[in-house]
């Protein structure tokens, strides 16, 4: 029998290991899975906590549901009938514009306007912003077709007020990065397709196929939680738990895998959906350029901090999921969701449940803080923000450590060659969030595609004995 090893068990991990299950079955061949993960419950950053009738999500509490690889694994998983939409009553988001919340109009992609108008009653910035943004068709198209950074892209087309007030928070609050840092080529690759077909962004934009259809934001009726539950109960005894990979060498056509415990295992391939740093230290010995490059994906941290309230204490929220909070409005915390406006069924008799988020990239400080600090602060925040007129009955706060890969400038360039080095290894593939999506369904698919790379490599391996594969 052949061996598969999968190291790590967030989502990515776990999507790989189940479709190796799925393709042994599919195949008729006998081929062992195991997952090794290193804290005592599988998910990773994906965690729903229920608690005195509370659904609390620790960590992300959507996907876009209109990606193939998650949509066909829901329904694989029998789960399909667990999805719960936004509540339409409440849907849209609001951005904090000097100490006030304004709804993000309907008529922005993103930071983008469909048009001028649209720009004109959008409230979020000084006539001389809207001033510099109208200009945006007159911009000429960058013949450069390097890569740039999102700062760069915005200010050079929308000027610097629209990055500030509106594409720094919204998409620092998907990635939590650096907007001076963060990748265009990797983070909003059609912007700069629209860019030069259209050699400009408002009038792309106004082509209906380019605006697209709003985005298909679900949950489950559970919490996202009960992914990383259906995915543990189909894979049973073959996920290990408190099973920290110290070592991985290769020798004999077998991978090594030494344990924290003093445990030694074989195995005929790898997936490595670990984070790239841990993945580069495991890998060095092995091949030190591949951990080089492995090494510079940059990780920022964040807190999420889940206050539950009266449900009296909300009554000037605005009927929205929540806000974004730019980082020149100087506050505690970079977004908040009405969670009890957000979903059905979340919170527990007359009471209100929000979310917090601190720290990222740019006040990484924060996330250091002790839990009642970050409640006080995020509290202080909501209160002045939203309206929330009394302290919370209790909060639950959770720090993700070097947990949000950040797509620096380079990084499509910097990943193909991650690529073609792990390629060259022999039963060797990479999974997760650091390479080609950080969402939930980009996870599952990069955990499905290397489950099927290496589930070939064993069939096509000179001393496989696995036939019909």
């Amino acid at each position: 029998m052949r061996h598969i090893a999968i190291l790590g068990g967030g989502v990515a991990g776990l999507a790989a290991a189940h479709r190796v299950q799925e393709l042994a079955r599919e195949r008729g061949v006998a081929v062992d899975v195991a997952l090794y993960e290193r804290a005592e419950n599988a998910g990773g950053c994906v965690r729903t906590l229920h608690e005195d009738g509370f659904t609390m999500e620790l960590g992300p509490d959507s996907l876009l549901i209109d990606k193939p690889a998650i949509a066909r694994l829901i329904e694989r998983l029998q789960l399909s009938g667990e999805i719960v939409e936004m509540l339409p009553e409440f849907k849209g988001a609001c951005v904090v514009h000097r100490g006030t919340l304004r709804r993000i109009p309907p008529d922005f992609r993103l930071f983008t306007p469909r048009s001028i108008p649209a720009l004109l009653a959008s409230g979020i910035f000084s006539p001389a912003g809207v001033a510099r943004a109208a200009m945006e068709p007159l911009v000429r198209r960058r013949e450069d077709v390097g890569d740039e950074s999102v700062a760069s892209f915005v200010t050079r087309r929308l000027g610097r007020e629209v990055l500030d007030r509106l594409a720094q928070p919204l998409i620092g609050g998907i990635y939590s990065g650096d907007p001076q840092r963060l990748s265009m080529r990797a983070v909003l690759p059609q912007l700069l397709d629209i860019e030069q077909r259209y050699g400009s962004l408002i009038r792309g934009m106004r082509n209906a196929s380019e605006a697209g259809a709003p985005v298909r934001l679900v949950s489950l009726r559970r919490g996202l939680g009960s992914l990383v539950d259906a995915l543990c109960a189909r894979l049973g005894t073959a996920v290990r738990a408190n099973a920290d990979v110290t070592a991985l060498s290769y020798s004999e056509e077998s991978w090594k895998i030494a344990l924290a415990n003093g445990e030694m295992h074989d195995a005929s391939a790898v997936v490595s959906a670990l984070p790239a740093y841990a993945t580069a230290a495991l890998i060095r010995a092995h091949d030190a350029r591949l951990s080089g490059f492995l090494e510079r994906i940059r990780y920022n941290s964040i807190a999420t901090i889940n206050l539950i309230y009266d449900s009296g204490a909300g009554k000037a929220l605005p009927r929205s999921s929540g806000f974004v909070v730019p980082f020149v409005e100087h506050r505690s915390i970079t977004a908040a969701t009405f969670t009890t406006q957000k979903y059905p069924q979340r919170a527990a008799g007359n009471t209100l449940l929000m979310r917090a988020f601190s720290g990222g990239a740019l006040q990484p400080q924060l996330v250091e803080l002790q839990d009642l600090e970050l409640q006080d602060l995020a509290h202080r925040d909501l209160a002045a923000l939203a309206g929330v007129s009394e302290p919370p009955r209790s909060s639950v706060v959770q720090r993700w450590h070097r947990a949000l890969p950040e797509y620096g400038v380079g990084h499509v360039e910097l990943v193909a060659s991650i690529a073609e080095r792990a390629a060259a290894l022999p039963g060797f593939a990479l999974a997760g969030s650091a390479y080609r999506g950080v969402g939930i369904p980009d996870c599952v698919a990069s955990g499905e595609e290397a489950a099927e790379s290496v589930f070939q490599w064993i069939c096509r391996s000179p001393s496989s004995s696995v036939d019909d594969c």
